[in-house]
């Protein structure tokens, strides 16, 4: 390897350890906005193949460092040292290309486009296109967004009220590139020259410098008006029992789970208006087994409203469901089924090849989902509630609240994680969707973190990982509406247009009509 390219392999590599580290556990949320200093630098002084080569290395290892649980969780699951290596080496290529494509096509853009004010906003418009893709594309796997690692940076992520999570990405971005323009402006530039390159330099530095500080403005202003006790005041009560992953289908076990979730329940006898449990705690089926009948109908007392996380079955359809129960002190229910299902933790693709793999799945069989986003009312609560992966999926948070939810909920379990990172940047996409929504969310974990967080984003109360415990909170429901949830990814769908148009300019070659 020649002295050059093992430079920019090293400056590539050194992208992708400070990206990884702004993430869950490391929480080195700053170095976000510089990482990418060493990979910019690669992509303007190389070609776009090259620079696309530059964009995998740098995503390949930053995957491969901030979700290296991936392989510990593959294995308990594949059982297969080989299994695990393919299927991980697999997702993280597949991931990396994001940043390949990205470096290539701004590496393309920097050479044909002669605007300092396009190049910068070209390299923040077509990431947030990038990310929106991959939040939907082949089922969506949006984990690790550039902005999930700012969940510290409170004044920052206001502004996800307005744009949703891909705004705090695209700040990311421009100020990376901004940074880089400044600190190491060199000969990719000096083509422009005769456009006084000196006067629109500076225009561009103003206008995003402007930018920035109206970001820092308007999130001061948020976090003064809802990091407080913002709304009608609610007493709820969370369980997280920790309950074993491979005890809960485990008929051995059942018993043992259902007199810990019945002390579990009692604790909170006369205290809350409603208590949250968390997906798929109950060792059975609600509707026909008289065991867990049983355990619910002796606590309904316990409070006005029961938020029960547990897989449904519909016997006249042949289906199960991962569900939410709604079941109020008088024994009426209602049901919210999950609209998203992993693939390969809740269904399988062709499974007759690949169902030896998978063993728990196994003995359940394929979910089935919704398409309708229940939302549970009762006297003046209408609590809005997703079930694990959905809380990755803004659009349907915003569904709910459209629907009239004033609380959110979000039941997981994150026992299949281990003591990882994975649980903690599950967790945080909770938070985000606080902000977007201004509503309270409540995270009820088996295993994970459980939560409150408040409608600036706020975890005002959180728990441990692999802790068994119950907690008294108060939680606060509002009927604000947000910008976002009125204009929903027209932010995302502004970039992805922006993108389209910048290369098509550069591809018919109208690089003069923009000169800023």
């Amino acid at each position: 390897m020649s002295q050059l390219k093992l430079k920019y392999f090293s400056l590539s590599l050194l992208s992708a350890i400070l990206t990884a580290l702004s993430f869950q556990k490391f929480n080195l949320f700053y170095f976000a906005w510089f990482s990418f200093l060493p990979l910019l630098y690669c992509i303007f002084n190389s070609d776009v193949k090259k620079s696309f080569i530059y964009g995998f290395i740098t995503g390949f290892f930053c995957y491969v460092i901030s979700m290296f649980w991936m392989f510990v969780f593959l294995y308990d699951n594949l059982n297969s040292y080989f299994s695990c290596f393919v299927v991980s080496f697999l997702l993280f290529t597949y991931l990396s290309l994001y940043f390949s494509i990205w470096a290539a096509t701004l590496s393309f853009i920097q050479k044909k486009l002669k605007s300092y004010f396009c190049i910068i906003l070209f390299s923040a418009t077509s990431w947030v296109m990038f990310e929106f893709i991959r939040t939907y594309l082949l089922t969506g796997f949006p984990w690790n967004l550039l902005a999930y690692g700012q969940v510290c940076f409170l004044p920052v992520i206001q502004i996800a009220d307005i744009t949703g999570v891909y705004g705090i990405s695209f700040l990311i971005i421009v100020i990376n590139t901004l940074l880089y323009i400044v600190l190491f402006d060199n000969k990719n530039f000096s083509r422009i020259s005769s456009l006084k390159i000196y006067d629109y330099k500076n225009f561009s530095m103003l206008f995003f410098i402007t930018l920035i500080i109206a970001v820092f403005c308007y999130g001061f202003f948020k976090l003064n008006k809802f990091n407080v006790n913002y709304g009608n005041e609610i007493t709820v009560g969370v369980i997280q029992p920790n309950i074993d992953q491979y005890k809960k289908w485990d008929e051995k076990y059942k018993q043992e789970i259902i007199n810990g979730l019945d002390e579990n329940i009692k604790y909170f006898k006369d205290k809350v208006e409603i208590i949250i449990y968390p997906e798929s705690v109950l060792p059975g089926y609600l509707q026909i087994d008289n065991d867990i009948k049983k355990l619910v109908e002796r606590n309904l007392k316990n409070a006005n409203l029961h938020l029960i996380g547990a897989n449904s079955i519909d016997i006249e359809n042949n289906k199960i469901y991962n569900s939410v129960f709604a079941v109020d002190k008088d024994g009426n229910m209602n049901l919210h089924h999950k609209n998203h299902l992993v693939v390969f933790g809740e269904y399988i693709p062709f499974r007759n090849i690949l169902s030896k793999f998978f063993g728990v799945l196994n003995s359940l069989g394929d979910f089935s989902k919704s398409t309708v986003m229940n939302v549970f009312k009762y006297d003046k609560i209408s609590v809005g509630s997703t079930i694990c992966s959905e809380n990755f999926f803004p659009d349907l948070t915003r569904k709910s609240v459209k629907n009239g939810a004033n609380l959110l909920t979000n039941h997981t379990n994150d026992a299949w994680f281990g003591n990882s990172a994975a649980p903690y940047q599950h967790f945080v996409m909770n938070i985000f969707r606080a902000v977007e929504t201004r509503k309270n969310v409540v995270v009820c974990a088996n295993s994970g973190v459980s939560a409150v967080i408040n409608c600036a984003g706020n975890a005002v109360k959180k728990t441990n990982i692999y802790e068994q415990v119950n907690f008294i909170t108060t939680v606060y429901c509002n009927d604000y509406q947000s910008i976002y949830l009125k204009i929903g990814d027209l932010f995302a769908y502004l970039c992805l247009i922006f993108t389209i148009i910048c290369l098509l300019f550069a591809v018919l070659g109208y690089n003069k009509v923009i000169k800023l």
